[in-house]
């Protein structure tokens, strides 16, 4: 099973989530294969929400890289 790739945290708010990502850990992501671009320039990331907010950032979801389907339990 493949380790969770971070690269980012998300806020909840009324009008939906606020997302910071890092780039150098996204750009890194897209060199080593983790990440791929479809033919539009798009890559599908992971949003999900924390079990409890961050204490120290007050983040309420992360943001990684999504695990391959076959990593996937069923």
């Amino acid at each position: 099973m493949q380790e969770t790739i971070f690269l980012g945290n998300a806020w909840e708010d009324q009008y939906g989530l606020n997302i910071t990502i890092n780039i150098e850990k996204f750009e890194q992501a897209i060199r080593l294969g983790q990440l791929e671009k479809n033919k539009y320039g798009d890559v599908r990331l992971r949003v999900q929400r924390l079990n409890s907010p961050n204490e120290k950032s007050k983040a309420t979801h992360y943001v990684a890289v999504p695990k391959p389907k076959n990593d996937l339990p069923f």
